[in-house]
């Protein structure tokens, strides 16, 4: 039988923003597989709000195409071809090369840091094979990174297509690169040092890695009910 972590009545009702939130890092830390059905009467009882409360977050994942919203049908997890995931992984390298030869010229030394802490932080959850906050902060570096950029719009771009990689069911996020070597350091202190170009390289050379590694499908266990899953992400954060 399925459990329901329900919210006491003493509780505040969570709002809007913070379910959008939830189910967006549940999608991007891998914890909803893509084809998840996302039943609003479920996720309405889960959170303890109305279902004209789910129905606008699933609207929102919608419009960030992490959701597909089917006519009689419902919300489900969106899913990636894999040619898809190799065309989005081809548009990061060109606008994040972009993104990097902008940020050299301009970044501080308390960015730096804020960057450095990022990192340290992915190492602890690789040493600690916390695979799902990995995924969430090894995306996170490249959008911190995208939002020191002076253009707004390619900053935009990039983070709206970023989180869609972790629709791509074609890898297992412990035999990526972030976890085996440590790429994103090596990328930022090129920064820091003001070698754009090697810093685009070493990017370039970083996001291959990752795109290498779509060569095999992922297992997923689809037994597990949706509220389980998100219940398992609550464990996991605690």
């Amino acid at each position: 039988m399925v459990s329901i972590r329900r919210q006491s009545k003493s509780d505040p009702k969570p709002t809007e923003d913070f379910i959008y939130t939830d189910l967006y890092n549940a999608i991007c830390e891998r914890h909803l597989p893509p084809d998840t059905k996302l039943g609003e009467a479920m996720l309405a009882d889960h959170y303890g709000v109305s279902r004209t409360i789910i129905r606008q977050v699933l609207l929102r994942l919608s419009s960030d195409r992490l959701v597909k919203l089917e006519p009689n049908r419902g919300a489900f997890v969106s899913r990636l071809s894999l040619e898809e995931a190799r065309q989005i992984y081809e548009a990061w390298r060109l606008v994040e090369a972009a993104i990097i030869r902008d940020v050299t010229r301009s970044i501080t030394p308390e960015q730096v840091a804020s960057l450095r802490a990022l990192i340290a932080a992915e190492r602890v959850a690789c040493d600690e094979q916390n695979y799902p906050l990995l995924t969430r902060l090894s995306t996170q570096f490249h959008m911190q990174l995208a939002d020191l950029c002076s253009n707004k719009f390619l900053s935009r771009f990039l983070k709206e297509l970023i989180p869609q990689t972790s629709l791509a069911y074609f890898y297992e996020i412990r035999k990526m690169p972030v976890c085996t070597k440590d790429e994103h350091s090596d990328i930022l202190e090129l920064i820091v040092a003001g070698n754009a170009e090697a810093a685009v390289e070493t990017a370039r050379k970083h996001l291959d890695g990752i795109e290498a590694a779509l060569n095999a499908r992922a297992a997923v266990d689809r037994r597990i009910s949706l509220v389980d899953k998100l219940n398992s992400r609550l464990s996991s954060l605690s």
